[in-house]
């Protein structure tokens, strides 16, 4: 008969373990020792010197515009009567009989083309864009829907729009294009609020890169010439798009110049001129500028000294500066509107040499 195995002795095996551990243990304190004997034998990290001045973020160089190029000029300023407003849009086509829109946090305030209060709607929530319909509906745009009021602020509709967050409106005869700053897309609508298409849908199999929408900032706007043009601020850029999502065009440069583009994202805002030429509005640093049908650099609405109140917010760091863009609107009479969310005031300018007779 096979003999049976013996089985170890319990005794033994504490006896074992207890030598791997103590060995451990050892090797470990032994390696800790060495690598403690090198690092106090190491000489000390020298010390690096500092950045010099051309390393600092300074850019008060940008602050003071060349009054040369500053041709237009304040011909009256208004109250907002909003702590925080958000955007502003001109209703109505001819000059003498057209109203101004302010949105905020709280609804919409209407003024005469002067700047006088007429009325308000009250919102609850944060109306971030605001439009009139050829029909006369006004539409306000809430983070998820879209309300329509009649031209009294009688509530006709609510467009549902889930996860969207709507920034700008531009409308035609028959669509509405929405940016939605969510989706980073613009949205075409028809005049009863259905969604029948996206523009600038990132594809690329199809060369479509899409838009770069760092902050809730991302205009649309139709144009005489029958096509839409979008603000890419991520790329710095003003994109020409056909109504039906075809890439045209772009122009636009990333440059602290007077003539491009700065920071995160720009330009936050822009209009189009009766000429066919543009009128931006950027944030970080606060330039209202305008350029040609082409694209090319003409002159300064107002410059960043034109808003001391934004450049303090900004200086000292206060999160409203941080997030706070200047909006532009154009009326029939080729002025341009100026909404300063830092100041809670819309500026109404008109061209020097128009203001001059």
């Amino acid at each position: 008969m096979a003999e049976a195995a013996s089985s170890p002795d319990p005794r033994r095996r504490k006896v074992l373990r207890a030598a791997l551990w103590g060995g451990g243990l050892a090797g470990v304190g032994a390696v800790a020792g060495i690598t403690a004997k090198r690092l106090a034998s190491d000489p000390p990290a020298p010390k690096r010197p500092p950045l010099g001045p051309e390393f600092t973020y300074d850019v008060t160089r940008f602050q003071t515009s060349d009054p040369s190029l500053i041709r237009w000029r304040e011909v009256t300023r208004f109250v907002s009567g909003f702590e925080r407003p958000r955007n502003l849009a001109v209703a109505g086509s001819s000059r003498p009989g057209a109203t101004i829109l302010v949105c905020g946090d709280g609804g919409i305030h209407r003024f005469d083309a002067e700047g006088m209060a007429l009325d308000t709607c009250g919102i609850e929530g944060s109306v971030h864009a605001i439009a009139q319909l050829p029909d006369g509906r006004i539409l306000a745009a809430v983070a998820g829907r879209v309300l329509v009021f009649g031209s009294d602020w009688k509530p006709l509709a609510e467009w549902a729009l889930p996860d969207v967050l709507p920034v700008s409106l531009a409308v035609g005869e028959k669509r509405i294009y929405l940016a939605d700053a969510t989706g980073r897309v613009v949205r075409v609508l028809d005049l009863d609020g259905r969604t029948l298409e996206v523009i600038g849908q990132r594809d690329p199999e199809q060369g479509i890169e899409g838009f770069v929408v760092p902050s809730p900032y991302f205009g649309v706007r139709l144009a005489p010439d029958g096509l839409l043009r979008i603000a890419n601020p991520g790329k710095h850029r003003i994109e020409a798009w056909t109504l039906d999502g075809s890439f045209e065009l772009a122009w636009g440069r990333p440059s602290y110049a007077v003539d491009g583009f700065c920071g995160c994202c720009n330009p936050v805002s822009f209009a189009l001129l009766p000429d066919g030429g543009f009128v931006t509005g950027e944030k970080g640093l606060p330039r209202v500028k305008t350029y040609d049908i082409h694209g090319s650099f003409t002159g300064l609405v107002a410059g960043p000294e034109a808003f001391p109140e934004y450049i303090k917010a900004a200086q000292a760091g206060t999160p409203k500066a941080a997030s706070a863009g200047i909006h532009v609107a154009v009326d029939a009479g080729g002025r341009v509107l100026i909404l300063d969310a830092i100041g809670g005031t819309v500026r109404i300018m008109e061209r020097k040499e128009d203001s001059d007779g």
